[in-house]
């Protein structure tokens, strides 16, 4: 009998599958640009009209899709983060403007002994701004999350911005590209099937539908890391690139449904609306960036659906 040939059973798309070590994303590679990135909290999605201005079959139509909408929470920088040769050198904290309770809140993260504290070094490859949430104002009951945005506006105007909140409008606008990071949804342990896509066997298979027909030869006496296997699933992190920026906007009324989002509530901050989806649970932390490779797209809003 000859040997059966076929497709192999299982996607390597991402590989290897490396659970996240925090909910919310660590980036290292930032664009050349005044403030390269901004944080935003998944709340849902809502339907979308408009007129489609790219080249294709529906050019000059009225089309109808999907959005994602974010809200922008409060962010404050707390200190500048400095690199040389590739590795973290010197942290310089600043915080003695920020909000009273915003200290209250990150206090219990983060223990800050003094309000000014660390040096600013005279040689430094790059500059990086540690910046933090402000949740409350969003009416969330979440510990405000802190993590580092690339930074190319010098240091002189990097120290002016310590303790001052930042404002979305001043580095982002509605029909740019921007590369979206977040931490998938965790799906526990999963068989096959599921984690790799897996066709079912014959019903009248030995030992199992629901598993893969061998997972080796004999010799050598081990299983190859391709053969799709049972595991954890999900909790990854991803990038999706170059997603259009639809509105950015603070008009709550035209975007708030009056029962609220499901599994979220009601939108009480500055909101973006995302074309298609982004990925990650709701109320997640997802982080906005400069793109690798700049597109700009002009499309018109007719109205929102929700």
């Amino acid at each position: 009998m000859t040997t059966p040939k076929g497709p192999r059973r299982g996607s390597l798309q991402f590989w290897p599958r490396v659970r996240a070590k925090r909910i919310y994303p660590k980036i290292s590679f930032w664009t050349k640009d005044s403030l390269s990135g901004f944080a935003a909290y998944k709340v849902g999605m809502v339907q979308y009209s408009g007129t489609e201005t790219r080249k294709n079959i529906n050019k000059g139509k009225e089309i109808v899709k999907t959005a994602t909408v974010l809200a922008i929470p409060p962010v404050y920088p707390i200190s500048l983060v400095f690199y040389k040769d590739g590795r973290k050198n010197t942290e310089y904290f600043n915080i003695k403007d920020l909000p009273k309770d915003f200290k209250k809140d990150l206090k219990r993260k983060v223990n800050f002994k003094l309000e000014e504290r660390g040096k600013i070094p005279e040689n430094f490859d790059e500059l990086r701004i540690k910046v933090g949430t402000f949740p409350r104002k969003t009416k969330l009951k979440k510990t405000p999350e802190i993590f580092e945005l690339g930074c190319k506006l010098g240091l002189e105007k990097a120290k002016e911005v310590l303790g001052k909140e930042l404002k979305i409008d001043d580095y982002f606008s509605s029909g740019e590209s921007v590369d979206v990071t977040a931490i998938t949804k965790g799906k526990g342990t999963q068989g096959v099937i599921k984690r790799f896509g897996v066709k079912l066997r014959n019903h009248k298979s030995k030992k199992g539908i629901r598993r893969v027909g061998s997972i080796g030869s004999v010799i050598p006496r081990k299983v190859d890391w391709r053969v799709p296997m049972p595991g954890e699933m999900g909790f990854n992190q991803r990038t999706e690139y170059n997603k259009l920026i639809l509105k950015i906007s603070d008009n709550l009324k035209e975007i708030n449904p009056k029962q609220g989002f499901k599994e979220y509530g009601l939108v009480r901050t500055k909101y973006l609306l995302l074309e298609g989806s982004v990925p990650g649970a709701r109320k997640r932390l997802i982080i906005l960036r400069k793109p690798k490779k700049q597109r700009k797209i002009i499309i018109q809003i007719g109205e929102i659906i929700k």
